[in-house]
């Protein structure tokens, strides 16, 4: 078959047929476009938008103000702030924007120059200067080295920030800059390996010195893999442009205004910015520190009020979003979301204001005079268990808390270093006993400088950190004979003794009979003399350590137990503040006979002072245990307030016990071993106390080994304050009876004028009532 071959033929447009193909292609596309389009912008619309919303916010926090911590003075009822806040200002600088770093210097080292603050400066320079000055110097260098260490004039001192001043504003490189310090050791070890020109490794940090650096992009990308940045970003941070440096913070207003004018008329400073800053201030410095705590760097409140009330004084930060451009730059309010920031709320305290500030004074009095190692007072409303002053001393100002941590060097002699014992914890850490047969003691540290040469610093509070501490309802010790009105009023609650009953003390009475030897393991002995048949009213009154061994005896182990669960001893009083403790009290059923009998006079239990006082409150208010509290109110942003209302917890005795134990600790200060707790013109009633400490296992005896207390109440007819004075080794005497009950004596005596309470005996001359 034979095919014919199809010739091919030339189709030739002409224009109107190549328009039309034009225009129907066209229009296919236009289609397509529209389609998509409508693609993203309806249906997709939401996906979309937020992704733009994402790439164009910008959230800037609005902050909220700390709430006020108040108390109250209790004539006036005026408020005072025992912590606020204060705005101060930071001023800084962009060098790249400033072109005359001279003129700028010039004008603005006056405003910013603070003597006090270069005087800081300069000593540190010195101490770091004798610290790790070489021991193989010259005579010559020597004295060179010396002439270094020499004190800077005032003169000097401002001639030196103003020439300090002018050079950084004039950098416009940084010379440093930490890139990392998260990396792992193989990858340091990688970077280091690399060689990279003005890129080094520092410990566990990688550094840039952009001036070193020699080819920024080839380093930003061989880098950028390590530390995890991006190329393009490095290499920018390489060049190292000097955009921000802080000049001075915590400015004051006024200066800080006269600056704002500078800038506002004068284009030469416009390199120059004011930033607000809130800080914490107290304005009563150290008044109630001990209570009230303070906030850190952080802005995190610790210890005291400022820690328990963290969340409630701090409110909550409001937000502001706004729209920005892909350099960061706000390009729209109109959008703009504002979540308002909510105030935190002020707490005011049941502390009275000018009973605090005598509280204060009366125990730094008390410590100093006594030569103690610390002390505190603790002042209740024993009917409502509303606190009204608890003072500490030593302690602390809240506005310069890390004052606590400063050390001072001291020198020790060859006869003093055999007081100086390393401690088994730390080789750095000893203790320098400054008397070692009372075993009175504080911590030492050892540092070597850089020739290798030891040096010991010491706290120069002598206790550091631990003025932080509030002792009186974190610190449990052993109550000693204060306890002895506990005990008293368990056994008359429980009918086992009356006031009037009798015992014969003649002699010491012995504990725990060994059925192997035949005789008592143990002896209880009074700390004075024995009296011969005594009622009940006389043994607490001589404070006799055998007559409550009987009245213990008559009790018993389980219903003592139960008694002093009752009083709260037991358990935490749920006071407002974090980090409360409790005492330590063995269940009854591992008691010995010795251990019921020293836990009748407080030895060999423990208790916060908050607990004794407590139970002490509960004995003379008519039996009646209450929580005890701080919190008077609390204020928040909205207008609504929270007061705190009294509230009984449980009746531990019987009023018929109370008005017995009133009159008992009233005969206790008139009769007893306490003549320094008798108030010129007003019955008080209260008990001392002396407990042992304790070192390696073993008591330890004589002055600076003790903890001496007493607690006391007044007026005997309807008590309205109660004090519990804690002194801790005293070194002028072991007995409280001779310490605590001065501090007690002035305390009480200041109340009953503050309170305008009138005498109810006769006012006589003594040499009491200047104690």
């Amino acid at each position: 078959m034979r095919y014919q071959r199809t010739q091919r033929q030339t189709i030739s447009l002409t224009l109107s047929q190549k328009i039309n193909y034009f225009v129907f292609f066209s229009g296919i596309v236009t289609l397509i476009i529209i389609f998509k389009l409508f693609s993203l912008q309806v249906i997709a619309h939401d996906h979309y938008q937020g992704i733009a919303t994402r790439l164009q916010a910008g959230y800037a926090e609005l902050p909220a103000q700390r709430g006020e911590i108040l108390i109250k003075d209790h004539h006036s009822q005026e408020e005072f702030r025992l912590a606020t806040n204060t705005t101060l200002y930071l001023i800084y600088a962009d060098p790249l924007l400033i072109e005359d770093n001279i003129m700028v210097g010039e004008t603005l080292s006056p405003l910013l120059f603070n003597l006090e603050l270069e005087r800081e400066k300069d000593d540190i320079r010195i101490a770091d200067l004798k610290k790790n000055m070489p021991l193989d110097l010259t005579e010559e260098a020597t004295a060179e080295y010396l002439e270094k260490i020499t004190p800077l004039s005032d003169f000097d001192l401002e001639v030196n920030h103003k020439k300090n001043l002018i050079e950084s504003l004039g950098q416009k490189q940084r010379q440093q800059i930490l890139l990392s310090n998260k990396l792992d050791q193989g990858t340091l070890q990688n970077i280091q390996r690399l060689g990279l020109s003005g890129i080094e490794v520092s410990g566990n940090s990688v550094l840039a010195y952009p001036p070193q650096v020699l080819d920024r992009s080839s380093t930003a990308k061989i880098l950028s893999e390590y530390v995890e940045i991006p190329s393009q970003r490095l290499e920018t941070i390489l060049e190292g442009k000097n955009r921000y440096i802080v000049l001075r913070n915590k400015l004051e207003a006024d200066i800080a205004n006269q600056i704002k004018d500078i800038i506002k008329t004068d284009d030469t400073f416009r390199g120059i910015g004011m930033q607000e800053e809130y800080y914490r201030f107290y304005p009563e410095q150290s008044l109630a520190a001990n209570i009230v705590g303070y906030i850190s760097r952080s802005n995190i409140g610790q210890y005291g009020i400022e820690n328990s009330f963290d969340s409630i004084l701090k409110g909550k930060a409001g937000q502001f979003q706004t729209k920005q451009d892909v350099l960061g730059r706000q390009i729209t309010v109109g959008d703009s979301i504002l979540e308002p920031a909510v105030d935190g709320a002020d707490v005011v305290l049941t502390i009275d204001r000018s009973v605090q500030m005598m509280s204060d004074q009366i125990i730094e009095q008390a410590v100093k005079e006594f030569a103690a190692e610390s002390g505190q007072i603790l002042i209740m409303d024993p009917k409502t268990g509303a606190i009204i002053a608890m003072s500490h001393y030593p302690t602390f100002n809240p506005n310069s808390y890390g004052d606590a941590f400063n050390r001072v060097k001291v020198e020790y002699s060859e006869q003093d270093m055999e007081n100086l014992v390393q401690s088994t914890d730390d080789p750095n850490t000893y203790y320098f006993y400054t008397n070692p047969l009372t075993k009175d003691r504080y911590t030492v540290f050892k540092e070597y400088d850089n020739n290798g040469s030891a040096h010991y610093y010491r706290y120069e509070n002598f206790v550091g950190p631990e003025v932080y501490h509030n002792k009186i309802v974190s610190w449990p010790y052993e109550p000693g004979s204060v306890f002895k009105t506990v005990t008293m009023a368990i056994a008359i609650d429980s009918g086992d003794v009356t006031p009037s009953t009798t015992y014969n003390d003649d002699g010491p009475v012995g504990v725990d009979f060994n059925v192997y030897s035949g005789e008592y393991d143990f002896e209880i002995k009074n700390a004075t003399t024995y009296y011969g048949l005594v009622n009940m009213s006389t043994v607490l009154a001589k404070s006799l350590n055998t007559g409550m061994t009987f009245v213990a005896k008559k009790i018993g182990p389980a219903l003592f137990y139960n008694y002093m669960k009752k009083f709260g001893l037991l358990e935490k009083t749920a006071i407002e503040f974090n980090g409360e403790t409790t005492g330590q009290i063995r269940h009854y059923d591992q008691w010995t006979e010795s251990e019921l009998a020293t836990a009748s006079f407080g030895q060999g239990i423990t208790a916060t002072m908050l607990q004794v006082a407590n139970a002490y409150s509960a004995i003379v208010n008519g039996g009646i245990l209450m929580k005890p509290y701080i919190i008077e109110e609390i204020r928040y942003d909205d207008g609504n307030i929270i007061k705190t209302e009294p509230r009984e917890i449980r009746r531990v005795i019987s009023e018929e016990t109370s008005d017995k134990m009133i009159a008992m600790l009233k005969y206790t200060v008139e009769e007893g071993l306490t003549p320094a707790s008798k108030i010129n013109g007003h019955h008080v009633g209260g008990k001392s106390g002396t407990s042992q400490t304790y070192r390696n296992g073993k008591a330890l005896t004589g002055a600076g080994t003790t903890i001496g207390t007493f607690a006391g109440f007044g007026p005997v007819d309807d008590p309205q304050f109660l004090i519990l004075v804690k002194i801790d080794k005293s070194r002028t005497s072991e007995w409280g009876s001779s310490t605590a009950a001065v501090a007690f004596n002035r305390m009480a005596t200041y109340l009953f004028n503050y309170y305008n309470i009138p005498p109810d005996k006769d006012v006589v001359s003594t040499s009491l009532t200047n104690l």
